[in-house]
């Protein structure tokens, strides 16, 4: 079975980068799967790309903004750790998918992607199991449509309603 799930999407020359699944998809369809962080790290990069950041503002729009009630001091995140092994991931085949360039004393940046687009990712997943139950359950309904089927009072309210409709069309004649 193949599902279908329409993603933001940042395309550079080499792979396009889907920060929704924290995933890179190369050019020959392979993917690379990035954890939350880098892929948060590199969304941040993305968002601001071609614009430089400085370590400080990366790690703020990177980890402070996941949840801003929580407490910051209780989470320490090593932008350096995160960094060599995104850098690792973003190599293929001996060239860097997405260059995160080092401006000294300034902060980080990448270049423009050529696109920032939505992307309609396939997922092929194995078909599951067959139910051991083979009976088909009946569809769950809404709770309108409950109240629709089966209210008595729903159903006495809507005869006086076309009662009253009726008394009305009488009176006016």
């Amino acid at each position: 079975m193949t599902t279908q799930t329409l993603t933001r999407c940042y395309r550079f020359t080499t792979v396009d980068f889907e920060p929704d699944l924290c995933l890179l998809v190369w050019k020959d369809r392979a993917d690379t799967a990035l954890t939350v962080h880098e892929s948060r790290l590199l969304e941040v990069l993305c968002y601001c790309a071609g614009e430089v950041i400085s370590a400080e503002s990366l790690y703020d729009k990177t980890f402070v903004q996941i949840d801003p009630y929580e407490d910051s001091h209780t989470n320490h995140y090593d932008l350096n750790t995160i960094f060599k092994s995104l850098t690792r991931k973003l190599e293929y085949h001996g060239a860097m998918g997405i260059p995160i360039e080092a401006v000294p004393h300034y902060g980080f940046r990448v270049p423009l992607p050529e696109k920032a687009c939505r992307r309609i990712h396939e997922d092929s997943t194995p078909p599951s199991a067959p139910p051991d139950d083979p009976s088909p359950e009946p569809d769950p309904l809404s709770s309108t449509e409950h109240i629709v089927k089966h209210s008595r009072l729903h159903k006495v309210s809507v005869a006086l309603l076309a009662l009253a409709g009726l008394a009305m069309i009488f009176a006016s004649d």
